[in-house]
This record gives structure tokens, C-alpha cells and sequence, in this order.
């Protein structure tokens, strides 16, 4: 009977070291950091199942070890240093199980942070060729480009909290050592990242103020234009040299007259 029993642990123990070897194959991998990240992790989530499945026949196989030798089998010794063997390595595999976890954590979020970066780096050159157009040149149409204007820097506000938010993301994983060696890199990303943002706004805010400045030129010349055709008008009265003809025409004309008096009080105001 105890024959039988030390075969049947010592396939048990077979059974598991088999197990195990496949399991430290896979966290052995060292591709963390390529684009199946989110597939290593989805892995991983299917491999904490099978280790939750596992931990039972490895308590029973701790058990049946327990029993042979409480009950004096004559190779205890032998069972004892391999349910030793056996524990240590299931140990071993689930330390290396939450490590690789943690590593392929920190892979996804360099990864989530290298996509937002790229996203918003896009973005910005986007707005970038936009900024530089010289449209304000152009006196056509420069109230409504004023006004896209305003839209325009309004945009740029709002995006700024995603703007910041992605730099702390980067500088979050510099002072946590998060950037799997890459610190030097995602540094150099977030100087970038500032730079390109910082141009953004400067050559915005200088286009802002020459749209201003020439839609305030247009408003002026415009108001200077219907001022010059007002005194035009004005000389043509002042200059007629109708003086009425009678009572009701004078009266008339001491009337317009008086409206043109009080017409070129308003415009001095103007």
C-alpha cells in the first residue's frame, strides 16, 4: 500500500511540476512592452483563473504528503523534501505571477500615455497651421474672422486641463520609476509636449490681437467714411441758398435747421 501511495503523490508531484513549467514558460516572456500588451493581459487575467484552480490540487497534494508522513511511510524523508520542492516553487510562480502583473501594468500605462501624448502632439499641430494663417492681412470679412478667432482660443482653453492632464500622467510616471527604464524618453516627451503647447498659445494670442487690432482699424474707417459722407451732407444744407419764400417756408427751414444743429451736437460726442 505504501508502494502504491508514493506513486500516486509522485504523479500528483509530476502533474504539478508539468503545470508549473508551462506557466513559468509564459511569465518567462519578456515582450511587455510591444503592441499586444493588452493581450498579454487579458493572459493574465486567464491565468489567475487557472491559479485559483490550481491552488486546490496543490493543497491536496500538500495534504496527501502531510498524510504519508504522519502516518510513517517509510520514504517520509523523500515526501518531505518534495512537498517542499513543490511549495516553494508554486510560491515562486506566484510572486513571479503579481511581478509580471505589475510590469505589464506599468507597460499599459507608458503605453496609454505614449497614445494620449501622440493624440494630442496631433492635435496641436493641427491648430498650429491654423494659428500661423496671416488672414487679418485681409480686411474681408474680419469681424466674423475675429469672431472664429474667439472661438478659436475658446477651444484652446478648454482643452488645456487635457493638456496638463497628460503631463502630470507623464510626470507621475517619472517619480514612480513607471517608465520601464524609458525616463530619459518620457522626459524629453513632456519638454516637447510644453514647448509645442507653449507656441500654440504665444502665436494664438499674437494673431488674437491682430485680428482685434485690425477689426478695431475697419470699425474706425468705417465710422470715418459715414462721418465724411454726414459732412457732405451737412455742407449741401449749409450751402443752399434757399432762405424760404414766405412764412411757412422759413418756419420750415428754421426747423431743419435747428434738427441739423442738434444732429451736429450728437456727432461731436462721436
Amino acid at each position: 500500500d505504501q508502494c502504491l501511495e508514493l506513486q500516486l503523490f509522485y504523479r500528483d508531484c509530476e502533474q504539478a511540476d508539468t503545470w508549473m513549467s508551462a506557466r513559468e514558460a509564459f511569465l518567462a516572456q519578456e515582450d511587455s512592452s510591444g503592441d499586444n500588451v493588452e493581450s498579454l493581459i487579458k493572459k493574465h487575467e486567464d491565468f489567475d483563473k487557472a491559479i485559483n484552480t490550481q491552488e486546490e490540487k496543490i493543497k491536496g497534494l500538500r495534504l496527501f504528503a502531510e498524510s504519508l508522513i504522519k502516518n510513517n511511510h517509510y520514504d517520509s524523508p523523500a515526501v518531505t523534501r518534495k512537498r517542499d520542492q513543490i511549495l516553494e516553487r508554486w510560491n515562486g510562480l506566484k510572486d513571479a505571477l503579481i511581478q509580471k502583473r505589475s510590469k505589464l501594468g506599468e507597460s499599459q500605462t507608458l503605453q496609454q500615455f505614449s497614445r494620449d501624448a501622440d493624440e494630442i502632439e496631433n492635435w496641436m499641430t493641427e491648430k498650429f497651421q491654423i494659428a500661423q494663417e496671416e488672414n487679418y492681412r485681409d480686411p474681408t470679412n474680419i469681424q466674423q474672422k475675429h469672431q472664429k478667432q474667439q472661438a478659436f482660443e475658446a477651444e484652446l482653453h478648454a482643452n488645456s486641463d487635457r493638456i496638463a492632464a497628460i503631463i502630470q500622467a507623464g510626470n507621475n510616471l517619472i517619480e514612480n520609476a513607471k517608465c520601464g527604464g524609458g525616463e530619459a524618453a518620457v522626459s524629453a516627451r513632456l519638454k516637447a509636449l510644453n514647448d509645442q503647447w507653449d507656441l500654440l498659445v504665444k502665436t494664438t494670442t499674437e494673431k488674437s490681437y491682430r485680428l482685434k487690432e485690425a477689426n478695431k482699424q475697419k470699425s474706425f474707417m468705417a465710422a470715418v467714411k459715414d462721418l465724411e459722407f454726414w459732412l457732405g451732407e451737412v455742407e449741401i444744407l449749409l450751402n443752399s441758398e434757399d432762405y424760404g419764400k414766405d412764412l411757412a417756408s422759413v418756419e420750415n427751414l428754421l426747423k431743419k435747421h435747428s434738427l441739423l444743429e442738434a444732429d451736429i451736437v450728437a456727432h461731436q460726442d462721436r
